[in-house]
C-alpha cells in the first residue's frame, strides 16, 4: 500500500497552517496578547526540542527557547513573508542557540583566564586593581588554591614556590635540593596539569 503520509505533511495541512499563522501574524501584529500565548503554545515544543537537541541540557535549552519568543516578539514586524512563519521561526531558534553557545562560551573562557592569572599578576598589582577585582580574585583563588593541592606532590611544591610565593628560581632550588632545570621543568608541568584541570572545571567536565 502507498504510504500517503500523515495529515499534517499533506499540502493541504500546509495550507491550512500558513493561513493560520498568517492570522495570528497580523493578530500579533496590532497587539493582541492572546494571539501571541496562542503562538508560544503552538510552537513551544517544537522550538525547545531543536533548542534542547543543540545543547542537551534542559536549563540552556528552556533559556534559548525563552530567548526565541522574545525576539519573535520584538522583530514581529520585520517578518517579510518571504518563507514561511514557521521557518521564520526556526531560523531564530537556530541563530539563538548558536550566538547564546558563543556568549557561553566566551564567558567560560574569560573565566578561566582570570583564574589563570590572579598568580602570575599578585605582585605586580595596583591598590586601584585590587579594590576593584578583591572579590573575583578571592573566589579564583580559592579555586586555584583547591586545584593546586590536588596536583601530584612533585609539581605541587615547586608551583607553589614560584606562582604562589613568588621566589626565584635559584631559591627553589635550593630549597627542593634539585637543579634549577629540574624545577624549571617541574614547574611548567604542574601548570600544565593545573590549567588543565580548571579547564575541566570551568568548562563542566568534572
Amino acid at each position: 500500500m502507498k504510504n500517503i503520509g500523515t495529515f499534517s505533511d499533506s499540502p493541504l495541512s500546509k495550507v491550512n497552517e500558513e493561513a493560520s499563522d498568517s492570522l495570528l501574524l497580523e493578530e500579533i501584529r496590532r497587539g493582541s496578547q492572546k494571539a501571541f500565548a496562542k503562538f508560544v503554545s503552538r510552537y513551544e515544543k517544537s522550538v525547545y526540542r531543536i533548542c534542547y537537541r543543540f545543547f542537551s541540557d534542559e536549563n540552556d535549552a528552556l533559556d534559548a527557547a525563552q530567548e526565541v519568543f522574545l525576539k519573535v516578539y520584538k522583530y514581529i514586524d520585520k517578518f517579510e513573508g518571504r518563507s514561511s512563519f514557521k521557518t521564520w521561526i526556526y531560523r531564530i531558534a537556530s541563530n539563538t542557540c548558536i550566538t547564546l553557545a558563543e556568549k557561553k562560551k566566551r564567558e567560560k573562557d574569560g573565566l578561566l583566564q582570570n583564574m589563570m592569572r590572579w598568580w602570575s599578576d599578585v605582585t605586580h598589582e595596583t591598590p586601584e586593581e585590587e579594590v576593584l577585582e578583591r572579590e573575583l580574585r578571592l573566589m579564583n583563588q580559592k579555586i586555584v588554591a583547591e586545584k593546586v593541592s590536588s596536583l601530584p606532590e612533585v609539581y605541587r611544591m615547586p608551583v607553589i614556590l614560584k606562582d604562589m610565593e613568588g621566589l626565584p628560581l635559584d631559591k627553589i632550588s635550593e630549597i627542593l635540593e634539585v637543579p634549577i632545570g629540574t624545577v624549571k621543568s617541574r614547574i611548567n608541568r604542574g601548570r600544565r596539569l593545573l590549567q588543565e584541570s580548571l579547564q575541566a572545571y570551568v568548562y563542566g567536565r568534572i
